[in-house]
């Protein structure tokens, strides 16, 4: 016992977690002989394990944010909002991105003057990080890039139809391209990763428990643990479990001092994830725990040998597999204003954009335009624009294609169109997608992107959606392939 400022005594954090163990061990004796008697009468059986949780779990919630109140000090990041920085220590460790392009590939080559000549070789360096800026050299709508010192990506076949918006080329009997799509993209940090990111699914105890259980693991690994500052507010017991995580705030760039971003739930967590960051982010390692695994490769019962292998613990200094998941970005423009919004603009959506009718009876009225040519005005609930990772969320519930995600491509799908000439259909990753609202329309309509309300589209409003310069690098559980079929 300590003494306060007015000479009461107080117990201390030991003394309160004694009495708070003792009461535990009480109350979950008294559960098991009430489930005994119960099950006596013809009620259903409960575990031992189930009792023992469940009884825990009601007296932290209880007694959890008890414990620590009484030194503020100890965790003043986790109360209220902060106008500061707290992550400012920490910065990203640099790593690198390239292509593998498969064995035995033929080299490009053409006919010139009669005579067959090999196509130049092109380097192209990239990473990501900011002491080596990535160029980009565009092939046919696909970005070729190499890995510097590796010599499979120097060859005339890494990088796919070269020429064409390269090095101009003359043809004489037809154009022969070879296409990079058997490539694989691989990356590698340069050093070890010394933070990650945790964001688990809410309201699962399971999740919880896995959650101590990796973070206390990552510590041991000398990795710098960060949580969301919610956590704490949902499960106050976890101050006391992981004193040494951390959390960030709205003046934190994540992309700038996380290195690796780890989700536990399902397809719902990994979007929230992704709503996380608001441009660049580091690469994303998804554990299936939920109702849905399109975009959660890994199993989770495996999560130390997975973590292990992606830490090298064993410094066998193999690549990743990575696939960069296409986002879309999205500007709001209000009808008589010239420049849009600067909180409606370059929003980030990873999985659709849906344009519907929202509370209102009638059906919406949209005006679609692509690339400035104007397709179609759609009469129906509404349209969504999705990316191949979305096209097997609300897309594919509403009638469009299954896409790879390696396939560079927005889906226009309707929703239930007042019509039969509107059918879904794949634009090219360069299409500008327009949609507007017509003056001579009855009412306005809703903006939702990634299922999250943004905000009402009045008469003459519109919106313009194209491919984010920030996509999503999810690691593979295997290959890209093997990965979207299995899900």
């Amino acid at each position: 016992m300590v003494a306060d400022g007015d000479g009461h005594s107080c117990p201390t954090a030991g003394e309160a977690l004694q009495s708070l163990l003792e009461r535990a061990v009480h109350e979950s004796l008294n559960e098991l002989g009430s489930s005994a008697i119960e099950r006596a009468g013809g009620a259903p059986s409960q575990s031992v394990e189930f009792i023992i949780r469940k009884t825990v779990q009601r007296l932290v919630r209880e007694t959890g944010s008890q414990l620590v109140a009484d030194d503020p000090a100890q965790h003043p990041e986790v109360s209220g909002h902060h106008s500061e920085p707290l992550l400012a220590d920490l910065s990203a460790t640099p790593w690198v991105v390239w292509r593998e392009a498969p064995p035995q590939l033929p080299r490009q080559a053409w006919e010139d003057d009669g005579s067959t000549k090999e196509a130049p070789e092109l380097e192209v360096a990239s990473n990501s990080t900011e002491e080596q800026p990535r160029r980009r050299h565009s092939s046919g709508g696909s970005n070729c890039l190499t890995y510097p010192g590796d010599h499979r990506a120097r060859t005339s076949s890494s990088c796919g139809n070269l020429g064409i918006g390269d090095i101009p080329i003359r043809v004489h009997s037809g154009l022969t391209v070879t296409s990079n799509s058997a490539q694989h993209l691989m990356m590698k940090w340069n050093g070890r990763p010394r933070s990650a990111l945790i964001i688990a699914k809410k309201g699962d105890s399971s999740v919880v428990a896995t959650l101590q259980d990796m973070a206390a693991w990552l510590f041991f690994q000398g990795i710098v643990v960060v949580l969301e500052p919610e956590i704490f507010e949902d499960q106050p017991g976890l101050r006391t479990i992981l004193k040494n995580a951390r959390v960030f705030s709205g003046r934190d760039k994540l992309s700038r001092c996380i290195d690796l971003v780890i989700t536990i739930g399902g397809d719902g967590t990994l979007t929230w994830a992704v709503s996380r960051f608001h441009g660049a982010m580091p690469p994303v390692l998804s554990f299936a725990a939920g109702s849905l695994g399109f975009l959660t490769p890994f199993p989770l019962d495996s999560w130390v040998r997975t973590l292990t292998q992606l830490l090298d613990l064993h410094q066998s200094e193999r690549p990743l597999r990575l696939t960069c998941r296409m986002r879309l970005q999205v500007t709001v423009r209000r009808h008589g204003e010239a420049e849009p919004c600067s909180r409606l603009s370059h929003l980030q959506c990873l999985n659709e954009v849906l344009v519907h009718r929202g509370k209102s009876g009638c059906v919406a009225k949209l005006d679609v335009n692509v690339d400035g040519e104007r397709v179609t005005l759609l009469q129906g609930d509404g349209l969504i624009l999705a990316t191949p990772t979305g096209s097997t969320a609300y897309s594919l519930a509403a009638g469009g294609s299954m896409v790879h995600p390696g396939v560079p491509a927005i889906l226009l799908t309707p929703v239930s169109p007042h019509s039969l000439s509107f059918r879904p259909a794949v634009l090219p990753d360069s299409a500008v997608v327009r949609i507007g609202v017509p003056l001579s329309a009855r009412c306005g309509a809703a903006l939702s992107v990634d299922g999250r309300d943004i905000c009402m589209l009045n008469v003459g409003d519109s919106l313009e959606a194209s491919v984010s310069p920030h996509p999503v690098p999810t690691l593979c559980c295997a290959t890209e392939t093997k990965d979207w079929f299995t899900s």
